[in-house]
């Protein structure tokens, strides 16, 4: 891959998308490590003491980062569809890219981590129908909060294995999502898109009127939603949006000022976006090496919540400072090994399998 592309600013996001080098894959990995930074205070504080001190305005830095996580999202998957409409590529290209990695953290969990930290004997802990169902649970995306059974039972959070794996259900309703809007053409209309993301944000302040009538979920998907939505309008509106140092700090100051207000979120999103897009895309070409660093983020997205449940479990970390200096080292090793082993690999196969299944869906009707 060439990187001479990045260089100087301002430009449109249009063109900054045209360029065949960027630096979104370091900016998916700083927002993975603030996840991590995170979940270092809340593995070891547990829910009892209250959310992690980093802290702004009632964001957690972890908050933060899953929101920033979906806004690329939005960006990019709403620009992979409209390039190419093509769905059963689209799916499958999503499918290679989260469920390898998935069935491997399933099956490392049952087998390895269920023996080595659950409280039950041997055979009790293979018949037990938990130790199964968990395989079950995270390949759906359904109820990811527990784990293999009776695992880790005296850590502040007992039975979790890896409670970062909830907002991958939401990731797959957006992708859903972007196939809808694709294929109905709204991502052609710039007004239509924004008027989506309006009402999402809509959504998202009404909801968090009446939080104790709407069950949780309700606040997940609004915020998730109008944080995804928020990148497909960047990119609906690619052509007009300008990649600027003055305006990203713009709208930091902008964010802070609505700090004190329940609006802070929303405008910490377009402060986020702002960052994204300046580190993206804006940076001087010194930097452009680190266009060649691996995609390490969705492995320590998935695997630094079961590292530090074991390390907690261990007794290896008394304090949370211990705990991200432990965690992080690991978390990236195990994240290269998914990288290299299995996540790179099956991307790979995303054009053979599509064109296969084309193939064989054609066979299917003509025979």
């Amino acid at each position: 891959m060439s990187t001479k592309a990045i260089h100087s600013i301002p430009i449109t996001l249009a063109d900054a998308l045209e360029r065949p080098a960027n630096l979104l894959t370091p900016v998916r990995l700083l927002m993975a490590l603030g996840v991590l930074l995170g979940h270092s205070f809340v593995v070891f504080l547990g829910r009892a003491d209250g959310p992690e001190p980093l802290i702004l305005f009632n964001i957690t830095l972890s908050y933060a980062a899953v929101n920033g996580f979906f806004i690329l999202s939005g960006l990019l998957i709403t620009r992979s569809f409209d390039r190419r409409p093509d769905v059963l590529r689209f799916v499958v290209a999503r499918s290679l890219r989260l469920l390898p990695a998935l069935v491997v953290l399933s099956l490392v969990a049952i087998l390895v981590f269920g023996p080595m930290f659950t409280l039950l004997s041997p055979m009790a802990y293979l018949t037990d129908a938990q130790t199964w169902r968990y395989v079950c649970d995270v390949l759906t995306f359904g109820d990811t909060s527990g784990g293999p059974p009776h695992i880790f039972p005296n850590n502040p959070y007992p039975g979790e294995f890896s409670a970062s794996l909830w907002t991958l259900r939401y990731e797959v309703f957006a992708y859903g999502g972007s196939i809808i809007i694709g294929m109905i053409g709204l991502t052609r209309t710039r007004g239509r898109v924004l008027a989506l993301f309006v009402l999402s944000v809509l959504a998202f302040m009404v909801v968090r009127t009446i939080p104790d009538l709407l069950p949780k979920p309700f606040m997940d998907l609004t915020r998730l939603s109008s944080a995804y939505l928020l990148g497909a309008t960047l990119y609906a509106w690619r052509h007009h949006i300008r990649i600027s140092p003055k305006l990203a700090l713009g709208l930091v100051v902008l964010a802070l000022l609505f700090g004190p207000t329940a609006s802070y979120e929303i405008m910490l999103n377009f402060a986020l976006a702002g960052g994204i897009l300046l580190i993206g895309f804006g940076l001087p070409a010194s930097w452009s090496s680190l266009a060649r660093i691996p995609d390490l983020s969705y492995g320590i997205y998935i695997w630094q919540w079961p590292i530090m449940q074991s390390l907690y479990h261990l007794g290896y970390a008394d304090n949370a400072y211990v705990m991200m200096a432990m965690a992080l080292p690991l978390s990236t090793l195990i994240a290269s090994l998914s990288w290299y082993g299995i996540e790179k690999p099956a991307l790979a196969y995303k054009t053979p399998l599509a064109n296969w299944l084309k193939s064989s869906f054609k066979a299917r009707k003509t025979a």
